[in-house]
């Protein structure tokens, strides 16, 4: 009996007071620009920095459990999600940790962060999407994730979330409180929404594409896609681009009508990376390429040789590609030279992300590794 009141107190104290604390750095203003979602941004193009140049590790911080889920960034933090039902906070300039809070969800599908708060959803026996407020170390709602099978997005005061069962949900982040639900018929969503100019773009795994008005849910069209998605929607100002298994991935003009369609050199597990015309894209067998969006052609194909299990981003004038073995590659964005590696002697599966000036890397052992340029550059004529 005492255990049980006991057991009863410690989850109190976890949904209505303390579950944690965080000692956040300070930062400065260049800090401000949080790699918040899974790719990003809301719009999904796994895109930051401006330079180029070779690279090396600046820190490893060892989160002492295995990390499978993306991280994210924000208010001069990394934060990561693991199996072990925790987020745990690390300084982005030193490697530090500057806290742990205990979630009560094993979390497989990454985080959200906006503004102070960090959206979290887990799977299993608590499938639970929680809010905790990084400012003051409590949660401030959670309800349930109805098998939830992707992160959540943070859209200015708004979150949206997809469920495996084929429903999405509008909510208010600060409050919880639903602002609307829809459901798609037979829908099996497993990748993050993408969301951009009021609208929510959903790539469904049995090969659709829906897209729906953010403030009500409303359905404004959707697509056949050639085979299932394998990565989330990016939507830049005129089109929208969605990565499929077959490696076919359409450019889909913002009334939903395909205006080409990019053949990659393999079949494609993992997402894609954009800036202005161009897409790049990993496929399973390594072989890194860059599809122009205007002609649907590829414009050059680099194979490093090892499989990649771990979506691409654009560092500055640099793809990122790390394959599953651990080795990183920085290949040139304009013609695919690889202009530097380096082996990080542990397994990656979780896509990287930017933040500030650096590269941060989670990886199957457990470790967080920061990747900075020291300012050495790589001169290119055409960089």
């Amino acid at each position: 009996m005492i255990k049980r009141v006991l057991a009863i107190f410690i989850l109190a104290s976890i949904f209505t007071g303390c579950a944690g604390r965080f000692s956040m750095p300070a930062i400065e203003e260049s800090d401000n620009e949080a790699w918040s979602v899974v790719r990003g941004g809301c719009a999904g193009w796994a895109y930051a920095g401006r330079s180029t140049g070779r690279a090396e590790i600046i820190w490893r911080s060892d989160a002492k459990t295995p990390l499978l889920a993306p991280p994210v960034a924000g208010d001069g933090a990394i934060f990561v999600g693991t199996p072990t039902r925790r987020v745990l906070a690390f300084d982005a300039k030193t490697g530090e940790r500057i806290g742990r809070m205990w979630a009560d969800v094993q979390i497989e599908d990454g985080l959200s962060f906006c503004d102070g708060l960090l959206a979290i959803t887990g799977r299993g026996e608590f499938n639970r999407l929680r809010i905790f407020n990084t400012r003051d170390g409590k949660f401030l709602w959670d309800r349930d994730a109805d098998r939830a099978g992707a992160a959540p997005i943070i859209c200015g005061e708004r979150l949206f979330f997809s469920t495996m069962k084929g429903a999405v949900f509008g909510i208010d982040a600060k409050t919880g409180e639903k602002l609307w639900r829809r459901g798609f018929d037979k829908a099996v969503i497993r990748h993050e929404l993408a969301f951009r100019d009021s609208l929510l773009y959903i790539a469904d795994s049995n090969g659709r594409l829906f897209v729906i008005t953010a403030d009500s849910g409303i359905v404004r069209w959707n697509l056949d896609l050639p085979s299932g998605p394998v990565g989330q929607p990016i939507v830049i100002p005129d089109h929208v681009i969605v990565p499929t298994a077959s490696g076919k991935i359409p450019v889909i003009t913002l009334d939903g009508s395909t205006r080409t369609t990019i053949e990659a050199p393999g079949e494609l597990l993992c997402g894609l990376a954009c800036s202005g015309p161009t897409v790049y894209g990993v496929t399973s067998m390594g072989i890194v390429f860059a599809g122009d969006l205007g002609d649907g052609g590829l414009l050059w194909q680099t194979n490093i040789g090892e499989p990649v299990l771990a979506a691409p981003v654009l560092w500055g004038k640099q793809v990122v590609v790390i394959t599953a073995e651990g080795e990183l590659n920085l290949i040139f964005y304009s013609d695919g030279a690889i202009e530097h590696t380096i082996d990080l002697e542990t397994p990656v599966s979780a896509p990287p992300i930017i933040y500030g000036a650096n590269l941060y890397i989670v990886t199957e052992m457990g470790e967080i590794i920061a990747i900075a340029r020291p300012g050495q550059s790589i001169e290119r004529e055409n960089g």
